[in-house]
């Protein structure tokens, strides 16, 4: 029923729209009043009158008019019509309603006539006949989308009273074009609608949609096998859905059509009323045009002019979307240049007024270059963020994914903010959960982005207290996890009113917001963007307190990456530690990552609670091996505690596994050691009368500790201050890492604080066997046409201690090369003379003919976008770093160079082994 209904639609608007066509003919002046007065009329006006007509009309191939006798008195083209027609068919034809003969197929393609009256108020004066191009009529009969290969839709016209005329020949079988007077088609020419199940003319089982075709006393009948009849109405909607996006105005969709539902009457509503205004403007439009023309020259006129002022608004506008499509890419391409034309000035100033930090200056001075190097810093997160916000409104931001640490990413973002955080007087914790990986593949420069900017406004807007950044598992399968990040402060806190502005470009709480705190007020949209662009989203929680702060958490999904973690954790197993700090939340985070490593760790918050736990310990046989303290406790130096523990030697005990002690045995018996575990070790170490060192075994010895040596059991916890690391110095701590704590920096420590360098010699003698590679002597050639790019590229290098060779163009860098080995070519893209990509070429080439050795090359580009580094590789390079130089990647390149096994050139152009460091 659907498909009837949509096809039967369809049929009836063609159908209509066709004799609306041929009565906008018909009533045009300059040809009825010809007809009124035939013998003194203007004929070649009347003839040109009816071609223009007709050429308008794509379908209308060519027209005649016969006066009311039936005489031929006017045709677009000779030959086509008959002279004559019978005077009693001129008179069978309605004004409404034209007569269309059945279609035939000719040489030409599907051909039908329609022929309508021309009147003269209510006087018939004559007969319009016209030649219809019957494509679109056939197209409606025979397009058999929704029909399925059992399917097929008959139109019949009543041919007596026992036969019906098929409009064209069944599709299913082309040789019938007559049907008994029964059964559905007879229905629905007798003007009633349904579904019924009947054999079709073929005997084929089917189920029969009918209703009359609207037009005359014809039928419309949809037939489907019985299997396929339940997709119509998902055909119905295919259909109309297709018919609005082909540009067919005429479609039309029926209130009570079954093919749409109420979530669609709007769409309903919408469509009709569009299609209702073109039609009435058309009709309304050409009455207008017949009533002021006086004649067809007139007409012709002015329909040239309307042909020329629509061509020439299709001009402009064309025009116009050309201008603005360059002017957009004028914007972009200004502002790519415009950010390397600011960032290499801007990259340069940071990098040598780090090489001037690093030379010996006075305390002022160091303070001056402080201020220079975090101005410029500032400026190029300000320019960074206005890029940032252009590339995701052009739809141009792209993601990478490689591996990384997450642990790793979170802990530098949060030592990028750690002075600020100090110089604010504010606790700066990280809190990673145990069950969250570390390797994951992704993208982590846009996530260090996220962080620096939320932890970035939480220092900034928090007075006192606290920012907390943590991390869980949402969601996590076989291939990939989803985590939720939350930085929370305890800061001014939103009210709630204000948070939906939060993630709009250009939006701060308020004005006031803009001029205390400065900002672009696109951190928080662009990050926001970050976020959906890692498979997640970002929103805000606050009450508007201040003092409770605000939560912004953000969603994102990663693929995992096999972990290969080098820190043995099993080291631990048994260690007993004690923590000390005043702040709970970094209390329980200290303590929760100790216990995760094996360690039994016990936290307390003031220095006489650490004093009794640390006496419980002793009192108990469970003395603690190791303490770690924060150098501030109640704003007051932890001093106090230190020089009692100093005091207390015993109250400590040196570690050693419980496997290491239950394989000792005394080298001199002692009736006091009998029980050889790491418990009864503990017991009589505490002892008084123990001397200070006991011999166990032939290798091992185990200490205890003294007030000379016991300092090295306590960890001082410090803030980024360097001058608390020199305090530490001072009080002969020789321990001590920084908070926020990294994971890695206190593995290290910790391990130095039990005494594993022993155990870790052979670790050791590796690292620093690495490390010499890493420190590697490289012989560098440096192809780079701008001076403040040599300038720094040489200085930074210099600095590392490797030697440099300068080519100002492609050309010298090829020469060079040719003259003298390099362990490395860093090659600029674009120079003069000769590019980046043909010296490269040239040098390839230059190696492969005279055997030697492939020199590792590094493209440098401004324009290190994804893809970008692709194509660098392709054109034989082998790695490729962004302009302007950032001295920690370029360093980390050098680094990786140096260490990796390069591959071995061969003539295929197939080799692929790169790193890209943007």
């Amino acid at each position: 029923m659907v498909l009837s209904t949509l096809r039967q639609e369809q049929l009836q608007d063609y159908l209509l729209s066709e004799a609306d066509k041929t009565q906008l003919i018909a009533i045009r002046i300059v040809i009825s009043n010809y007809l009124n007065n035939v013998s003194t009329g203007n004929k070649t006006l009347a003839k040109l009158d009816l071609q223009m007509a007709i050429s308008v009309i794509s379908d209308f191939m060519n027209a005649a008019v016969y006066d009311s006798k039936g005489h031929l008195v006017l045709e677009t083209e000779e030959n086509v019509f008959q002279p004559r027609i019978e005077e009693a068919s001129i008179n069978t034809v309605v004004q409404e309603i034209p007569n269309l003969q059945y279609p035939v197929e000719t040489s030409n393609g599907w051909m039908y006539t329609l022929s309508r009256g021309i009147h003269k108020g209510q006087k018939l004066i004559g007969q319009l006949m016209v030649s219809v191009n019957a494509t679109k009529l056939v197209s409606l009969v025979y397009d058999r989308t929704g029909l399925q290969e059992t399917g097929e839709l008959l139109v019949g016209i009543p041919d007596g009273p026992d036969k019906i005329r098929l409009l064209l020949p069944a599709m299913q079988k082309p040789n019938v074009i007559v049907l008994p007077y029964k059964g559905a088609m007879a229905k629905a020419i007798n003007g009633e609608s349904g579904i019924l199940k009947e054999r079709n003319y073929r005997g084929a089982r089917v189920i029969a949609a009918y209703r009359p075709a609207g037009f005359l006393h014809w039928g419309a009948l949809a037939s489907l096998g019985l299997a396929k009849a339940f997709t119509s109405p998902i055909i119905e909607l295919g259909k109309a859905a297709f018919a609005l996006g082909q540009g067919d105005m005429r479609t039309r969709v029926k209130k009570g059509s079954s093919c749409f539902h109420d979530e669609f009457s709007n769409l309903k509503d919408a469509f009709n009323g569009m299609a209702h205004r073109i039609a009435s403007h058309q009709y309304i439009l050409e009455h207008e045009v017949s009533e002021r023309t006086s004649d067809l020259a007139h007409a012709h006129d002015g329909l040239a002019r309307e042909v020329e002022e629509r061509k020439r608004i299709e001009l402009e506008l064309e025009k116009a979307k050309d201008i603005a499509m360059a002017a957009d890419r004028s914007k972009s391409e200004f502002l790519a240049n415009m950010s390397h034309e600011i960032r290499t000035p801007l990259n340069a100033i940071i990098n040598f007024t780090e090489l001037c930090l690093d030379t010996q200056i006075t305390q002022e001075q160091q303070e001056h270059l402080e201020y220079v190097q975090f101005a410029a810093q500032h400026l190029l997160r300000l320019i960074t963020d206005i890029l940032d916000f252009n590339k995701i409104a052009a739809g141009k931001l792209e993601m990478e994914e490689i591996q990384f640490s997450l642990y790793e990413q979170l802990e530098q973002s949060l030592s990028v903010l750690a002075a600020r955080a100090w110089k604010s007087g504010l606790e700066l914790c990280c809190d990673i959960h145990a069950d969250v990986p570390d390797q994951l593949l992704g993208d982590p420069g846009r996530l260090l982005q996220i962080f620096v900017n939320l932890v970035g406004n939480g220092i900034k807007f928090t007075k006192k207290g606290e920012v907390i950044v943590s991390v869980t598992v949402n969601s996590k399968s076989a291939d990939d996890v989803e985590l939720l990040f939350a930085v929370k402060d305890s800061g001014l806190g939103i009210p709630q009113t204000k948070q939906s502005l939060l993630f709009q470009a250009f939006s701060q709480v308020d004005s006031s917001t803009q001029r205390l705190y400065g900002g672009t007020g696109l951190g928080l949209a662009i990050s926001s963007k970050l976020a959906a662009a890692m498979g997640g989203r970002m929103w805000v929680e606050s009450e508007g307190v201040e003092g409770l702060g605000s939560t912004f958490s953000f969603t994102g999904r990663f693929k995992l990456f096999p972990s290969n973690s080098s820190m043995n954790f099993l080291m631990f197993k048994g260690v007993r530690a004690l923590v000390v700090d005043d702040n709970s939340t970094g209390l329980r985070i200290l303590t929760d990552l100790l216990k995760s490593w094996n360690i039994i760790a016990d936290g307390v918050m003031t220095t006489e609670a650490a004093k009794s736990a640390l006496e419980l310990g002793e009192s108990s046989g469970h003395k603690y091996n190791v303490v770690l303290l924060d150098m501030w406790l109640g704003g007051v130096e932890a001093l106090d505690l230190v020089e009692y523990i100093r005091a207390r030697p015993d109250l400590l005990q040196k570690y050693a596994s419980d496997a290491e002690v239950n394989t000792l045995y005394p080298v001199e018996p002692d009736s006091d050691l009998a029980l050889p575990s790491a418990h009864c070790l503990s017991q009589q170490c505490s002892s008084k009368s123990t001397p200070d060192r006991l011999r166990y075994g032939p290798n091992l010895k185990v200490e205890i500790y003294t007030k000379d040596n016991v300092s090295s059991a306590i960890i001082m916890l410090t803030s980024v201050n360097h001058m608390e690391s020199s305090r530490c110095k001072e009080l002969g701590l020789p321990f001590h890492t920084s908070k926020p704590i990294r994971r890695s920096l206190l593995n290290r420590v910790l391990r130095s604080a039990l005494g594993f360098e022993d155990k870790m010699s052979h670790d050791e003698g590796k690292t620093s066997k690495e490390s010499k590679k890493l420190n590697k002597r490289l012989h560098v050639l440096i192809a780079e046409d701008n001076p403040v790019n040599q300038r720094v590229a040489i200085k930074l290098l210099h600095k590392w201690g490797h030697t440099t060779v300068l080519a100002v163009d492609g050309a010298e860098a090829v020469e060079r090369s040719a003259k003298e080995e390099f362990d490395i070519i860093l090659m600029d893209v674009q120079m003069p003379v000769c590019d980046g990509f043909e010296a490269t070429a040239k040098i390839r080439e230059y190696e492969r003919s005279h055997n030697r050795k492939i020199t590792p090359i590094v493209a440098m580009t401004a324009h290190a976008m994804m893809g970008d580094g692709e194509y660098c590789i392709a054109a034989g390079m082998d790695y490729y770093i962004s302009k302007p130089l950032n001295a920690k990647k370029l360093q980390d390149l050098l680094q990786y160079v140096a260490t990796s096994s390069l591959r071995v050139y061969s003539a295929s152009p197939s080799h692929k082994n790169s790193m890209s460091m943007w």
